[in-house]
């Protein structure tokens, strides 16, 4: 009896539909590695890019804190489009008396550690007469310890958190009982080779010592090669100007130019990021 059950013999792939299928594969893993390929370098950029931004917003704060003090008539000792020396108040107060050849002040209430981070350098006094700041440079001696009675007994008395400190030399004559009075310290801002990131460029702040020693900190880096500041100068109109005037008494602001750059070069770019960013700050008690 003849056998009637066929088996089925399973069919495979032919040599073409298997080409046709690894082309088509090869074309979609392609176009999947370019897509990976590109959002990879999208982000690195990105992220280069919001790195410079950071070097900006890092120093934005600690620069204008300190500048926002500045005193027009007698703040900018020195001045070019990358280096500042400045006096910046950080404590003020009025006169109570002068007694044993010092000088009593009563002062606002300031952060400890604004006056332990100060470096004092001198102390200023506005002329009633003239309106005029005027500066002398030599170290304040302060301290809670000292005896607040002579503040009251002149009909001063110390704001709560507030202390008495005494400076040298005396106020001159022209100073009487109330005379507004700050402290200050001597600080210089500087673009200049970074030593945190070699070969790029770092902002420097420095306190300076009345006996000359000073003390430098290097606040944030890298920046672009175009950062720095301008100069609003007395009846210049709105307009900065690029290099510091002859009188600095006639600064009334500063334009600033914290031009942040990434660290590192995106992939497939040729130069690092760049993030430009531009503010001003005009100085208080511009008297004219």
């Amino acid at each position: 009896m003849k056998n009637n059950d066929h088996r089925r013999v399973r069919r495979g792939f032919t040599l073409v539909e298997l080409l046709v299928g690894m082309v088509l594969f090869g074309i979609v893993g392609a176009l999947f590695t370019k897509l990976l390929t590109t959002q990879g370098r999208y982000f690195d950029r990105q992220g280069m890019g919001n790195a410079a931004r950071n070097v900006s917003r890092a120093s934005l704060n600690r620069v204008v804190s300190d500048f926002r003090m500045i005193e027009a008539t007698g703040g900018v000792v020195a001045a070019t489009g990358t280096s500042l020396t400045l006096n910046i108040p950080y404590a003020i107060g009025v006169m109570c008396a002068t007694s044993g050849g010092v000088t009593h002040l009563s002062m606002l209430p300031v952060d400890s550690t604004t006056y332990a981070n100060a470096g004092v350098y001198g102390y200023a006094w506005r002329n009633f007469t003239t309106g005029v700041y005027s500066y002398v440079q030599n170290a304040a001696t302060e301290g809670n310890a000292l005896d607040a009675s002579v503040c009251t007994g002149q009909g001063v008395t110390t704001v709560p958190g507030g202390r008495v400190v005494i400076v040298s030399p005396i106020l001159p004559g022209g100073a009487g009982l109330g005379t507004p009075v700050f402290l200050y310290s001597r600080i210089n801002y500087q673009f200049a080779a970074s030593t945190a990131i070699p070969g790029s460029i770092g902002l420097f702040r420095t306190t300076v010592n009345p006996d000359g020693t000073q003390r430098t900190e290097e606040l944030v880096a890298p920046f672009a090669a175009t950062a720095g500041w301008k100069f609003f100068v007395l009846n210049g109109g709105s307009v900065a100007q690029a290099n510091a005037p002859g009188d600095l008494t006639t600064i009334t602001g500063l334009e600033l130019h914290l031009d942040g750059m990434s660290e590192r070069t995106a992939a497939t770019k040729t130069t690092p990021e760049t993030a430009p960013f531009t503010t001003a700050v005009f100085f208080k008690n511009r008297t004219k």
